[in-house]
């Protein structure tokens, strides 16, 4: 609905600067029996008018319309139509249509400069939303043509880019919700008549992800129940969508851009309203690779879809989320690598949820997280690991200081609140015996001081070999953190005796 909105208010703006009775000048002026008034004209040269300060009832207004005629223009012919600096309200322009017979009026050029569409009637609680024509680089059509057309006219194809539209939260005005920096239309005026699209092309546009966008979705959803249903579908020939990015949003404010783009093409695209879109257009997220050279992080060929039900899903039914699904052949931090990653996050009205899978170490790694939009922002995080080879992780996270080599199953969550850590606990558990080695300790044992006895020297070295190098049978690593203190326990068994640890950590001044 959004993307028809967009189309049926240029469409419509420019109807009604143009299709107007087109010979007397005080039949220019008036429109759908409408009061109109101007403050003055003037010829500005030969053959040319300028009208200032039109009133269109409350719907338009206008700075100023400079008009151009030639000799044929008791045939309802104009060399030239300029609009300067006009402002119309959508919600008092729907269904423009000139009382009697429509007459037939061609422009040769036609110009919109520094003028605005108010898109006020998107939904209960939306904010107006302008819709910039002609802001920056005035739209310039040629050879445009209204009411009955000669079978040997040629339609002349028209574009149109509408620069910096963004749709804000019925919740908080300053929320954005969605933005379209830049979209590109292609068209005839006969053919935007009929519902027909040559091409639309939407680039670099952002989903923001949260509450917010459900709840724009939401009264969209009711100004189209409190609408006639239109049985007249748009046709667009060539639709396309590139380089569009998703941010998550949290209190109405953008927080996390994600590093995926995605896109869409579709060709011959039907759609009744913008509900349709997600249920006839596949979105992709193109492969890549992604690389983070500041935090030692690299993706290699990630990729994957993102699937959207807002409104309605395939069956009809009510549905509202946002499912973006990531491949990944591998991702590397420092030098330890994860291979086959997927992950599938779920955005809904109520929080963000995710769920994520790869194969580490020569085992499986699976993990998930929820977040709550909530004002607390509540969330919770956890990983499992099972049958995996614990050296992969130590020899590239703590190369030359600490190695643990065993097959190793682990347990990890984690619960907050924003940004405080509210709890946590984890578990390593080794079924399958190993060793324990602390090769960082050789460095200690070189600094046992020289003048020291040899029973001394002799119970230093003894102390340290024993936690230097340790062959176990089977053993635990417990963690728990119940803020402010937590605690650490390393339970190991082997023939070579227990080894049993236990560290404390309280906040200063306990």
């Amino acid at each position: 609905m959004i993307r028809r909105h967009l189309l049926i208010s240029l469409g419509t703006l420019l109807f009604l600067f143009l299709a107007l009775p087109s010979i007397p000048l005080h039949l220019l002026l008036f429109v759908a029996n409408l009061p109109t008034s101007f403050s003055s004209a003037s010829w500005s040269g030969i053959g040319a008018l300028e009208i200032r300060g039109i009133q269109h009832g409350s719907a338009l207004r206008i700075k100023a319309v400079t008009l151009r005629f030639d000799p044929d223009f008791l045939r309802g012919h104009l060399a030239e139509l300029r609009i300067y600096g006009a402002e119309g309200w959508l919600s008092r322009m729907e269904n423009p249509q000139s009382s009697g017979k429509s007459i037939p009026l061609h422009i040769d050029h036609l110009l919109v400069c520094d003028s605005t569409l108010f898109l006020d009637n998107l939904g209960p609680g939306i904010p107006t939303t302008p819709l910039h024509l002609g802001d920056t680089t005035p739209l310039l059509f040629t050879n445009v043509h209204f009411g009955p057309s000669s079978k040997t006219n040629t339609p002349t194809l028209q574009s149109a880019t509408i620069e910096r539209l963004i749709f804000y939260s019925p919740s908080d005005a300053l929320a954005p919700v969605l933005a379209f920096p830049k979209i590109d239309v292609v068209f005839t005026w006969d053919e935007l008549i009929q519902h027909r699209i040559r091409s639309l092309i939407i680039t670099h546009p952002t989903i923001y992800l949260g509450d917010d966008l459900f709840a724009f979705v939401d009264r969209i959803q009711q100004r189209k129940s409190d609408l006639q249903p239109n049985s007249a579908p748009y046709e667009i020939n060539d639709f396309r969508l590139n380089d569009g990015q998703l941010s998550v949003s949290i209190n109405g404010q953008p927080v996390l851009p994600l590093p995926v783009r995605f896109a869409a093409e579709q060709k011959n695209l039907e759609l009744t309203d913008f509900t349709q879109l997600q249920l006839s257009t596949r979105f992709t997220i193109p492969s890549s690779d992604i690389n983070y050279p500041a935090y030692d992080l690299s993706v290699t060929n990630l990729r994957g879809n993102l699937f959207f039900s807002l409104g309605q899903d395939s069956t009809g039914q009510r549905a509202k989320n946002v499912v973006p699904t990531l491949f990944a052949d591998q991702i590397t931090y420092r030098k330890l690598t994860a291979q086959n990653l997927s992950i599938a996050v779920t955005v809904d009205s109520n929080g963000i949820y995710g769920r994520a899978n790869a194969l580490l170490g020569g085992g499986s790694l699976d993990g998930g997280f929820n977040l709550e939009f909530r004002p607390d922002l509540p969330w919770s995080a956890w990983s499992s690991t099972s049958n995996m080879e614990s050296r992969v992780i130590t020899d590239a996270l703590t190369p030359g200081t600490f190695q643990l080599r065993s097959k190793v199953d682990a347990l990890v969550n984690v619960n907050a609140q924003g940004k405080n850590i509210r709890g946590g606990y984890g578990t390593i558990s080794f079924h399958h015996g190993g060793r324990l080695e602390i090769p960082a300790l050789q460095a200690a044992e070189d600094r046992i001081p020289s003048d020291w006895n040899w029973i001394k020297k002799g119970s230093a070295r003894a102390a340290l070999g024993v936690i230097r190098s340790y062959g176990f049978s089977e053993g635990e690593i417990r963690a728990i953190y119940n803020p402010p203190a937590g605690r650490l326990t390393l339970n190991l068994r082997g023939p070579e005796g227990k080894r049993d640890i236990t560290l404390n950590w309280l906040p200063p001044g306990s």
